[in-house]
């Protein structure tokens, strides 16, 4: 059943993905009168203490099965040596294709070598692996563009920014405080770029202020995005806002560092009295951060359909069992240090409060009841 890609990619309209998806049914690599044979994906996600990664790993799961694919989905919990030996245990129980959201973008290049000498294509989900020539394709979404719109936002919510984008020329001077994600994952670097095309000359003009300043990506990352982690530096930084001093917004990647954040600055009285919370950032739209935008808690959060996602990603492995060759919709943007990846980038949509319930039950990725 296995057979290697052909290097390269077409570029097709968004559309395209469903199609591929609604194509005619797979047949079997046995002889006639034999049961056709079941193709084996191993999915491997990096944790469930997200909920969007358990979503990712029951949608991709949901979709290969629809296609009459057996499935062998397994969690690392943000473990790295558990996501090696996981990929090895695929390899070796003879996957025919491997969809991977990496926990560290540079730890599976020999596990990956294995998987390209025994043949087995692998699709990247969501996080680009790093160092390795042995990735064929990468699902993703357009990562810079989330922190463009993280930035945006936190600069609309202190009201540097109107509503439709352009400076209101309030100079402020607004102090904020930044935070970015993992640094083990390609991702959080891409967003720390695109958010800082933003909000740069902003700091270089005065009207935005960080009092630690920790503004590079070393100084602000978190390790493993833990909220705990977020949460201890929040309160380490709250010291410099006192007296006249208030804390007026957070850069903050990922739903979960958001809602530490905001527990660490409650803590301390913010939220009450006339110590209004600071504008609040987030990513992934997950439900408990739905709510709080809704009551006004959390500013704002970047919805990604994981959905669509995982129809992506699955449209991708078809293809390479198929033979075809999958669609990309990028093919210059993603060097992983050896090749550049051919990518298929999906849209990020911006969540707040005027928007939530239409964005997010609208679409059906949450029911009116589950927001209130």
């Amino acid at each position: 059943m296995r057979r290697r890609t052909r290097r390269g990619v077409i570029e097709a309209s968004a559309g395209m993905v469903a199609a591929v998806l609604a194509a005619s049914t797979l047949t079997g690599c046995g002889v006639a009168g034999d049961a056709p044979d079941r193709p084996l994906v191993g999915v491997a996600m990096p944790t469930t203490t997200s909920q969007r990664w358990i979503a990712d790993g029951d949608n991709v799961t949901a979709q290969l099965e629809s296609l009459g694919y057996d499935v062998d989905l397994r969690f690392a919990e943000d473990d790295v040596p558990t996501q090696v030996a996981q990929l090895e245990e695929m390899v070796a129980a003879g996957a025919d294709a491997l969809v991977i959201g990496s926990i560290d973008g540079v730890a599976l290049k020999d596990v990956l070598a294995q998987a390209r000498g025994a043949g087995i294509p692998v699709v990247a989900y969501d996080r680009l692996i790093r160092e390795s020539p042995d990735i064929d394709y990468y699902a993703t979404f357009d990562n810079a563009r989330v922190g463009v719109l993280q930035a945006t936002s936190l600069l609309q919510g202190l009201g540097v920014l109107d509503a439709g984008g352009q400076p209101t020329g309030d100079p402020g001077p607004f102090a904020v405080e930044l935070f970015a994600g993992s640094p083990d994952d390609n991702n959080a670097t891409v967003f720390y770029e695109g958010a800082m095309q933003v909000l740069q000359p902003y700091l270089d003009s005065g009207v935005l202020t960080v009092a630690s300043g920790e503004t590079d990506f070393a100084s602000i990352a978190t390790d493993a995005w833990s909220a705990d982690i977020a949460a201890a530096r929040m309160q380490e930084l709250l010291p410099l806002y006192t007296g006249k001093a208030r804390l007026d917004g957070v850069l903050s990647p990922f739903d979960g560092i958001s809602r530490a954040v905001l527990g660490a600055v409650q803590g301390v009285g913010y939220g009450t009295g006339g110590l209004p919370l600071p504008v609040v950032t987030g990513q992934d739209a997950e439900l408990d951060s739905a709510r709080s935008i809704g009551a006004g808690v959390q500013h704002s959060t970047i919805y990604k359909d994981t959905r669509q996602l995982a129809e992506v990603a699955v449209s991708m492995v078809r293809a390479l069992l198929e033979g075809i060759e999958p669609e990309a919709n990028d093919i210059t943007t993603y060097d992983n240090g050896v090749m550049v990846v051919p990518s298929y980038l999906l849209a990020p949509q911006l969540v707040t409060k005027e928007n939530y319930r239409a964005v997010l039950v609208d679409s059906g990725y949450y029911t009116a009841e589950e927001l209130s």
